[in-house]
C-alpha cells in the first residue's frame, strides 16, 4: 500500500458562529491529530460572528498556516458553509464537524481506517461516523440528553448504540467527496436537518453509512427551555419537509397518529387505557434510565417526553403545511 493510500487527504469543514468559548479547544484537538499534518486541512467558515471567534481562528491560521484556513460565510447558515467547504476541499474525503465540539486525538485516523476497512468489504460505502459523548453545561442539558438516549425519542441510533453497524444516519462523519458531489451535496432548502436529509439521500441512492463507536468526539450540550422547545419543533418539521421532498418512512407518521390519538380520547373512551399504558411505558423508561445512568432526573422523564412527543407532532404538521418556512 502506498503512503498516499494509507493516509488519504482529508478536508475538515467547521462552520462557526459566536463560538469564542469553544472554538479554541476544537481547533487545538484538530491540529494535534495523530495523522500526518500534510495529509489534511481544516477549513473554518465563520458565519459573521460578533464575538472573538474570528480572532481565535485567525490566530490558529497564523500559527498553522498549512493546516488551518479562515473563511467567511456571509449567508451565516451552516448548510452554506458545508457546500462552500466541499467545493473548496482538496481532500478526497471530508468531515463536517461542529465548533461546539472537539475530537479525540485519534479521531481522524480512526475514521480513515474504519472507512478503508469497511470499504474493502462494502463497495457502496459513502461515509463513516462515530460516538458523540455529551458534556453538560447545565441540569436541563442532562435531562435532554436522557431523552435522546432513549429509543422512545425516535433519535438516531448513534446516540444510544454501542456496537459497530451500518446505520441510516451518522454524525461528524467522514464522507467520500466524489459520492457527495454525485448526489448533489447538501440541500440548501434544509436550513435545519441538512445532515439528516443528506444521509437520507445517500441511502436513497443505494449507498451505505457505517457507525463505529471507537471514533469518538465530545459535544458541549447547552440547553435552555426555549432552545429545547425550538429544537424539538424543528425535529418534527424536518421529517415532514423530507416527506415533501420525496422521502418516506412509516415511522415518520407516528406524530400524526399520536396527535390524532390524543384528540380522539375524549370521544372514544376505550382509548383511555391505551393512553394510561403510554404513561406507564414512559415511567418505566424513566426508571430504566435512572438505574442505568444514576441520574435521578430521569424520573422526570414522563412529562418531558410527553411534551417532546407533542412538539414533534405539531412541528411535523407545520412542516407538511408550510414546508421549509416552518423551520424556527
Amino acid at each position: 500500500m502506498s503512503e498516499d493510500n494509507k493516509f488519504p487527504f482529508v478536508t475538515v469543514i467547521i462552520p462557526a458562529y459566536n463560538e469564542e468559548k469553544y472554538i479554541g479547544k476544537c481547533l487545538k484537538e484538530w491540529v494535534n491529530q495523530d495523522y500526518p499534518k500534510d495529509r489534511y486541512e481544516i477549513l473554518v467558515y465563520d458565519g459573521m460572528s460578533t464575538d472573538r471567534t474570528a480572532e481565535i481562528v485567525k490566530d490558529f491560521e497564523r500559527r498553522y498556516p498549512d493546516l488551518v484556513k479562515y473563511r467567511k460565510n456571509p449567508k451565516r447558515r451552516q448548510v452554506y458553509a458545508f457546500n462552500m467547504g466541499i467545493h473548496e476541499a482538496r481532500g478526497e474525503f471530508f468531515i463536517i464537524f461542529g465548533a461546539h465540539a472537539y475530537p479525540e486525538r485519534n479521531f481522524l485516523r480512526k475514521s480513515v481506517e474504519t472507512f478503508l476497512k469497511v470499504k474493502a468489504e462494502e463497495s457502496k460505502l459513502a461515509g463513516v461516523g462515530g460516538k458523540i459523548i455529551k458534556l453538560y453545561e447545565n441540569r436541563l442539558a442532562k435531562l435532554v440528553a436522557l431523552i435522546y438516549s432513549s429509543p422512545l425519542s425516535g433519535a438516531s441510533s448513534f446516540w444510544f448504540e454501542d456496537k459497530p453497524h451500518f446505520a441510516k444516519t451518522v454524525a461528524f462523519a467522514l464522507y467520500d467527496k466524489k459520492i457527495a458531489e454525485e448526489i448533489g451535496n447538501f440541500d440548501e432548502d434544509m436550513i435545519v436537518g441538512n445532515d439528516f436529509e443528506f444521509n437520507l439521500r445517500i441511502n436513497k441512492r443505494g449507498y451505505k453509512l457505517f457507525f463505529n463507536p471507537e471514533i469518538r468526539s465530545y459535544y458541549y450540550a447547552r440547553s435552555t427551555w426555549k432552545g429545547f422547545l425550538k429544537q424539538t419543533f424543528n425535529y418534527g418539521a424536518v421529517k415532514a419537509v423530507a416527506i415533501r421532498k420525496g422521502y418516506f418512512s412509516p415511522l415518520w407518521l407516528a406524530p400524526l397518529g399520536f396527535l390524532g390519538f390524543e384528540v380522539l380520547i375524549p370521544f372514544w373512551r376505550f382509548l383511555v387505557p391505551l393512553f394510561a399504558l403510554y404513561w406507564i411505558a414512559l415511567l418505566g423508561e424513566g426508571v430504566r434510565l435512572w438505574r442505568k445512568t444514576g441520574n435521578v432526573d430521569a424520573l422526570a422523564l414522563p412529562p418531558v417526553m410527553w411534551l417532546f412527543h407533542n412538539l414533534i407532532s405539531i412541528g411535523f404538521i407545520a412542516g407538511l403545511i408550510f414546508g421549509k418556512k416552518a423551520f424556527r
